[in-house]
């Protein structure tokens, strides 16, 4: 009661409130209503010392919730001995919040006298008294629906979070979490002076035992390397795949910092490493039925003497690596600075930079992108090729690193799109209404490299949703200020696709994929692989095509090899798809052979409003 004497107003509406259901409550709608769910409204007195009797039940009665009462129970008897042992303090919690008068809800678990455990919502609000008994309006609700959803729910989120950090075929660290790793060592190493060192390990000859017994016998050898990796090293170091044949180590605690120069404890200790690492190489693997031999070539570099930070780090031991292939492969080679690089990598970067410039040597092959249901070819995926005058035809993952590393990865790019938006506008010359997707670095995702892009395409006169970008998940997470929004906006308007590639081996947040009006998202072929006999492959190719319907997104699956992949992912919505089962990659000018092979009629879907 204020100090005016006048009632307050919050308790007498609470009153009018509970007048109003009490009055309800004794109609026979209610009866019926509560009757049919498993559902129980309830009233109570609570006494002083902490026993209760329910003095009123509405509803399906306490056998919906709890089973048969066992006849020496009373009701009230039967609830409290059925409460779960783990949820019972949330439960006498719950009651001593009645008796201080204030109302609550609590979620708890009754394990039922026919066997089932059942989750239940338990709503108590009690009337204000001055003596006597409290009096408690009351409802619980089975939950138990919700609560398993719930749990599916937040296991699947911990498995796609999982995923995010580590590699699906090894179930290793991923370089995401590798570097996560590393920067956390480098902060400790600052404070006690550890040197830390970092480990590539390249596999040499990998693709020849691929070629020669299959890529299924290729990759029980890396899952074999794997686990051969972990068991040589600590727990505290940290063993991760790269990507394909390629292993990263972290060797958090090498030695002192303080004596790292040459000939010390530091480069000693992982010289000593190095040279283990290979030994558990080098013996046999076993990988279906028959012995393999395998060496390996290992790059290292050593904080804080080659570099200060992950970055540099890794991509020294990039370098290293390639000196220890250059002096002939199985051996391992430490960081010799920027004299000791080898000179191949400088003649092979050379040769690169004059045929970027120059436009020689550089060909863009395209794969088809067809509609999964019919097989209809709807676009190319354009991929770059180099035939360098003294290697021959370099594979992208030689030298698109070296372009990164050398600053051609740009005037690269721009090349890539102006010949992508050329041969479109060819194409369509021809009659032949393709648009093409085209992969761009992170460091094109900044407004001044997106409006180049746009305006390119007009200036072949092509509508810009005839072009596809395809930009990694971390190069739109790391996004970050804003700065895109005006650009992401035009980009929106003029219709340009935007996929995110490679979706599933990062970490994306749903929020920022809205925010991006990303139109496609690209299944790894990592996942797709296992299917569908693997059934953690399937669970998660579903999930991943279901999250791209309800974000309203175009899920396309990669690396489709075989008709059980493709009827698989078009069982559960996947309306587009690439792979060896339509095509590899060809050069422009076999692109119209295959176009009537694969498209049984000239309409071409539609594409997906944004």
């Amino acid at each position: 009661m204020p100090e005016n004497g006048t009632p307050d107003a919050a308790t007498d509406h609470t009153r009018s409130l509970a007048a109003l259901a009490e009055a309800f409550a004794s109609t026979d709608v209610l009866e019926r209503m509560a009757g049919t769910l498993a559902i129980l409204l309830y009233q109570m007195e609570c006494s002083a010392d902490g026993t209760y009797e329910c003095t009123a039940f509405l509803g399906s009665g306490l056998e919906a919730l709890v089973g048969s009462i066992p006849s020496h129970y009373s009701p009230e008897e039967a609830w409290d001995a059925a409460v779960h042992e783990d949820d019972r303090a949330a439960y006498e919690a719950a009651t001593a919040s009645l008796e201080e008068g204030r109302p609550v809800e609590v979620e708890y678990r009754l394990v039922g006298y026919d066997g089932v455990t059942r989750w239940v919502s338990d709503r108590m609000h009690p009337r204000p008294h001055t003596d006597g008994p409290v009096v408690v309006d009351g409802i619980v609700v089975d939950i138990s629906d919700r609560r398993v959803a719930a749990e599916a729910l937040a296991e699947a989120q911990d498995r796609l979070a999982y995923i995010a950090y580590h590699d699906s075929l090894t179930d290793l660290p991923n370089r995401t979490l590798f570097q996560e790793h590393l920067e956390g060592a480098l902060h400790r190493a600052r404070d006690t002076g550890a040197a830390v060192a970092v480990f590539f390990v390249d596999l040499d000859n990998f693709k020849l035992i691929n070629d020669s017994f299959g890529h299924a016998s290729g990759d029980e050898l890396l899952c074999a390397v794997a686990a051969r990796l972990k068991h040589c090293t600590r727990t505290s170091d940290t063993v991760a795949r790269q990507g394909g044949d390629e292993f990263l180590i972290l060797v958090p605690d090498v030695g002192a910092a303080r004596s790292v120069p040459k000939g010390t404890s530091a480069q000693d200790s992982a010289d000593e490493i190095a040279w283990k690492i290979r030994k558990v190489l080098q013996e046999p693997f076993v990988v279906s039925g028959i012995e393999i031999y395998v060496t390996a070539s290992v790059g290292i570099s050593l904080f804080p003497l080659d570099a200060a930070n992950p970055e540099t780090l890794l991509k020294h031991a990039d370098v290293a690596m390639y000196e220890a292939k250059d002096e002939g492969r199985d051996r391992h080679h430490l960081y010799a600075g920027a004299d000791g690089d080898a000179l191949r990598q400088l003649s092979m970067a050379g040769r690169l930079r004059r045929a970027v410039e120059a436009g020689e040597g550089l060909v863009l092959h395209y794969q088809p992108l067809v509609n999964m249901e019919d097989t209809s070819m709807v676009g190319v995926e354009a991929l770059i090729r180099w035939c360098d005058g003294e290697r021959g035809l370099v594979q992208p993952n030689d030298f698109i690193p070296l372009a990164e590393r050398t600053g051609l990865i740009g005037p690269m790019s721009d090349w890539v799109v102006e010949q992508a938006c050329r041969q479109a506008a060819a194409w369509r010359v021809d009659g032949l209404d393709l648009f093409v997707s085209v992969n761009l670095p992170a460091s094109f995702w900044q407004p001044t490299a997106m409006r180049h892009v746009l305006g390119t395409i007009e200036s072949f006169g092509l509508n810009a949703d005839r072009l596809m970008i395809e930009i990694t998940e971390s190069a739109v997470m790391e996004e970050r200020g804003g700065a895109m929004g005006p650009v992401l906006a035009e980009i929106h308007q003029r219709g340009l696709k935007l996929a995110i590639d490679d979706f599933g081996t990062g970490h994306s947040s749903l929020g920022r994929l809205s925010q991006m009006r990303v139109t496609t998202l690209k299944i790894d072929r990592s996942f797709v692989r296992g299917l569908p006999d693997d059934p953690n492959a399937a669970v998660l190719v579903t999930s991943m095509i279901q999250l791209a319907g309800s974000l309203g997104l175009y899920p396309l699956a990669e690396g489709i090899e075989t008709e059980e992949q493709r009827r698989f992912v078009v069982e559960r919505g996947c309306k587009l798809g690439q792979g060896f089962l339509f095509s590899r990659p060809v050069p422009a000018e076999e692109i119209p052979a295959l176009y009537p092979v694969l498209t049984p009629s000239s309409s071409v879907p539609a594409a997906k409003p944004a």
